[in-house]
């Protein structure tokens, strides 16, 4: 009982320097991090889908206006919580990368899924509108597929979303068009 007693006195005296120094449960609470903090974002650009050479559908114009740039598209395609392509594809180019004394380069670049086709020669299978369509809406792009590919410049039609990531799209249009740059690299 007497333990009890003391448990209860030091969360008390506990709960009152806190509330001494300027904390209240409500700012705990706002300080509390957001988990969509990497450049989410509520906007997704408008497109038109035109017909594809290889699959039925393709982007043929940029989403900005503007080609994107390949080596950034590389830090979005390895990024774990944006890009992550290789969480599920395999990147030749990518894994030479990785230095097997490295941790961090390890880590960043060296462990690549196999639950999807290699995007190795991705550039040479489809045509630059069709890689942009694949990248904003994987479903759109292969509507008979069932695919596992999240789309990334969308912001609706989401299963179990966390909270503060509701009606976010994972990529900007810039970081699709940086992402369709370097895809455009990846040849035979």
């Amino acid at each position: 009982m007497r333990l009890r007693t003391v448990k209860v006195m030091a969360l008390a005296v506990a709960f009152a320097v806190a509330m001494a120094s300027g904390a209240s449960l409500g700012l705990a609470q706002a300080k509390k991090k957001k988990k969509c903090k990497d450049g989410e974002v509520e906007q997704v650009a408008s497109y038109q889908l035109a017909k594809g050479e290889n699959i039925e559908g393709a982007i043929n114009t940029s989403l900005t206006g503007k080609f994107g740039d390949s080596k950034t598209g590389l830090k979005w395609m390895v990024h774990r919580r944006l890009g992550n392509c290789i969480a599920c594809h395999e990147v030749t180019k990518i894994l030479e990368l990785a230095k097997p004394d490295d941790l961090k380069s390890l880590k960043t670049y060296g462990f690549h899924g196999k639950i999807a086709p290699t995007l190795d020669g991705v550039a040479d299978r489809y045509t630059e509108g069709e890689l942009r369509l694949i990248v904003v809406s994987a479903k759109k792009a292969f509507p008979d597929a069932n695919t596992i590919m999240p789309s990334f410049h969308v912001n609706e039609g989401f299963n179990r979303v966390i909270g503060d990531c509701k009606g976010l799209a994972i990529l900007s249009a810039e970081r699709v068009e940086d992402v369709v740059a370097y895809l455009k690299t990846l040849k035979e």
